[in-house]
């Protein structure tokens, strides 16, 4: 006969979970879609989530609002890394996962752990001197926003566009293996230890846990009422309940409220007030406390599961196997061979390969150094992007400054007419532009390589500016031994502002003609 299931009632303390759960779940589900939307009425639709970030608030220098967060951990506590913060939300799911079995959660019940506080204000006072002192890459990697941003436009968006039918373009090397590494550290973490990154690693969270030990509301055990089941400590992801002296540490508390939902004495309150007593007056006697004891300790005599290979030895051809290979791994070689000599045949004829003096950035900075101050390399702009011209950087604004967005006009143009990028950006390193500030905007100068140029007018057709003309070659070009044409393309760069199409539809090979240097 199946045993019915009996519904819990709806308490006070499972309502505030419930609540906590729903805003959490839909500001992850904001955030994700903002750097996975193909839609730009949706992505600018839900730039206000980006903007809710503490770190790119500081970014942006918006006090009032930083204020405003403030205010709201001293008198609720970490609501902040409880609901807001996207990467907050990952690490409960994570967490989650393994404790949907009822084995595993009796196995690895989550216990109080003493605040690791050396290693967390460390962590804070080294990511604030490098935002000071310009060194970026530690308060890039370490925000918890951008590495969330970071993870969804880098390793989400390309299956989202894959499944959309939209062209796949790769991110750059440095920031897939950044994302992959950084959502593997924290999914590993979270799996076992839940929240340990908030409470060791993030800046945010470090911040936040000062104000937040005196937070007015606050989780506290009435020790008339608990009996020492320990319920409360085997769900707290913070291991920050302590049951010796049945207090809550609330620098660590990130107000989850799964510790009121699971108690069924309602001996832990989120109040105001403080009653305790030294001594728990209530206690578990008989068959339950062994029970519970044993139920959370492994079972040795369980039955090991043995799995039975099922499936069938496939046969190979070997020689069929050794030539896919021998072709599989030639290919690269062949290629690359290819390319040398035409690079061998172009540099006989007096073509050179064209490197920018300086990269350029994106639209909307007030100054190079102001960008790449507040820039957090979160990917906003790159996932955005509907030319995908924009990348996450290497080492093109120096090893302290990477995964800022560069333009790469080998992959696009800077759509004239589009300004996403500073409509979106939410740490105002790219301030926003009206349509007609963005045709007058100069990011770069477009430079042309008259030995590598072949005449053909591209460039000056699709140069929305309308300052590249096709003139007769002068006879004849220093260095020059080949003749490709006659005519050859000229830029005026008093009305440059380079926005890179002339690059982008450049046909010469094995070296464009023409490239676009950054201005400082």
């Amino acid at each position: 006969m199946k045993r019915l299931r009996r519904h819990r009632p709806v308490t006070p303390g499972r309502a505030l979970r419930l609540g906590r759960v729903i805003i959490s779940v839909v500001m992850l589900a904001a955030i994700t879609l903002l750097f996975t939307t193909l839609n730009v009425r949706i992505a600018l639709a839900l730039g206000w989530a980006a903007k809710l970030q503490v770190m790119p608030l500081a970014m942006t220098g918006a006090l009032t609002s930083l204020a405003g967060w403030l205010v709201i951990t001293l008198i609720f506590g970490r609501v902040y890394c409880s609901s807001v913060c996207p990467m907050g939300t990952l690490q409960d799911i994570v967490s989650r996962i393994p404790r949907m079995r009822r084995q595993w959660k009796r196995r690895h019940p989550y216990h109080f752990s003493e605040a690791n506080n050396k290693l967390r204000y460390f962590v804070l006072l080294a990511v604030a001197v490098c935002a000071v002192g310009g060194l970026a890459v530690v308060p890039t990697v370490l925000d918890p926003y951008s590495a969330f941003g970071r993870i969804c436009s880098t390793l989400l968006l390309p299956v989202v566009e894959l499944i959309g039918g939209k062209e796949v373009v790769l991110s750059s090397g440095i920031a897939f293996a950044i994302a992959g590494v950084t959502l593997a550290a924290v999914a590993a973490a979270a799996w076992r230890n839940g929240r340990i990154v908030c409470n060791t690693v993030c800046p945010v969270g470090s911040a936040l846990s000062i104000p937040a030990r005196w937070s007015l509301y606050h989780f506290d055990i009435d020790t008339d009422r608990c009996i020492n089941c320990r319920a409360c400590e085997h769900v707290c992801k913070a291991k920050c309940i302590s049951m010796a002296d049945h207090m809550v540490d609330s620098s660590r508390c990130v107000v989850c409220f799964d510790c009121v939902d699971t108690c069924h004495e309602g001996a832990i309150r989120y109040t105001t007030r403080r009653k305790r007593l030294s001594i728990p007056m209530m206690q578990r006697v008989g068959g339950e406390v062994g029970t519970a004891t044993n139920a959370s300790a492994p079972n040795p005599t369980l039955p090991a599961v043995k799995e039975k290979a099922t499936g069938q030895p496939v046969k190979i051809d070997r020689r069929r196997f050794l030539a896919t290979g021998l072709l599989v791994a030639a290919a690269p070689a062949l290629s690359a061979i290819a390319d040398t000599a035409a690079r061998f045949e172009a540099e006989e004829s007096g073509a050179r390969k064209l490197r920018p003096t300086h990269p350029v950035a994106p639209p909307g900075r007030r100054s190079m150094a102001d960008f790449l101050e507040r820039c957090t390399g979160c990917g906003l702009c790159v996932a955005q992007c509907p030319t995908r011209v924009l990348r996450p950087s290497s080492t093109q604004f120096g090893w302290l400054h990477p995964l800022r967005p560069v333009m790469d006009y080998d992959r696009g143009m800077c759509e004239f007419n589009c300004t996403r990028c500073t409509d979106l950006c939410p740490t105002g390193a790219l301030t926003p532009l009206t349509i007609d500030e963005k045709h007058i905007f100069i990011i770069g100068h477009a430079r042309v390589e008259t030995a590598n140029c072949i005449g053909c007018g591209l460039c000056a057709e699709n140069c929305p500016k309308q300052t590249i003309r096709i003139k007769r070659r002068p006879a004849p070009d220093a260095g020059y031994t080949g003749s490709r044409s006659e005519y050859v393309a000229l830029v005026d760069t008093s009305n440059c502002i380079g926005c890179g199409a002339c690059q982008e539809v450049c046909p010469a090979t094995p070296y464009k003609a023409i490239i676009v240097d950054g201005i400082i």
